[in-house]
């Protein structure tokens, strides 16, 4: 018996059947992913997630069927991206870096850096400057530094 299988049935049952979350493990996830309340995530597996990104409980990320039958290609969520709950991002969608995408928001067309979006089609109603995060304080240095 491969030394695996008792993993993917452990992570079968806990994660997908009771907490209901789908995120294949084949998925490239940059370091420093947060899941807030996990429960209700569906990603497709060809999905791309940067780094520092923060996703609340019911998002969807996956593909679109075509009426021929084949597959649209999947999301490529950028660095340091916050996701409201219930947010859906469906299709070949970019997401740049540093964006907030309101809670209950549909995305369909590329989202640019820099930039909250909110809506069902999602727009972008405001630009946010540009951050650094090398040049952040990390969170276990500002609770010291008080």
């Amino acid at each position: 018996m491969e030394i695996w299988l008792p993993y993917l049935a452990f992570y079968k049952v806990l994660v997908e059947w009771f907490l209901g979350i789908e995120l294949p493990h084949w998925t490239m996830v940059g370091k420093n992913f947060y899941l807030g309340h996990g429960q209700a995530l569906v990603v497709n597996g060809c999905t791309v997630i940067g780094e520092n990104c923060f996703f609340r409980h019911s998002t969807t990320l996956g593909n679109i069927r075509r009426e021929d039958g084949s597959y649209s290609g999947s999301p490529v969520i950028g660095n340091n991206v916050e996701l409201g709950s219930n947010v859906c991002i469906i299709g070949e969608v970019r997401i740049g870096n540093n964006v907030r995408i309101g809670a209950g928001s549909v995305v369909v067309k590329d989202i640019p850096d820099n930039c909250i979006a909110v809506g069902n089609p999602a727009r972008g109603i405001k630009q946010l400057k540009p951050t650094n995060l090398e040049q952040q304080m990390e969170p276990e240095l500002l609770v010291q530094a008080n």
